[in-house]
């Protein structure tokens, strides 16, 4: 993981997780990442079956989202990050729609 990470909420730099056994649950974290991208659908055909198909989101272009602890302690962040987590189309791709009307 690259150092001077950033959180894109508020800007202020994160500190890496710490680990130590003087620390009252073993570590400190200074940050939450979510990574995320651009979805690109992938089909696949069943090589057994060639009527019966897959489909998959492939990540582009991958970037992660940082929010820093005090960040993090607001509904609103925690909100974008799951929504950034949980980013995949609800609709089929047009692809797996041509790729059906061509059998």
């Amino acid at each position: 993981m690259a150092d001077n990470l950033k959180c894109q909420f508020c800007g202020r730099e994160v500190k890496p997780t710490v680990h130590s056994k003087k620390l009252p649950q073993g570590y400190k974290v200074d940050y939450y990442l979510v990574w995320t991208g651009e979805l690109e659908p992938v089909i696949i055909n069943n090589p057994k079956d060639e009527r019966e198909m897959s489909q998959f989101y492939k990540v582009e272009k991958l970037h992660a989202v940082v929010a820093c602890t005090d960040c993090y302690q607001k509904q609103e962040v925690q909100d974008e990050m799951e929504s950034q987590f949980k980013k995949v189309p609800t609709e089929k791709s047009a692809l797996a729609d041509e790729e059906a009307d061509d059998k």
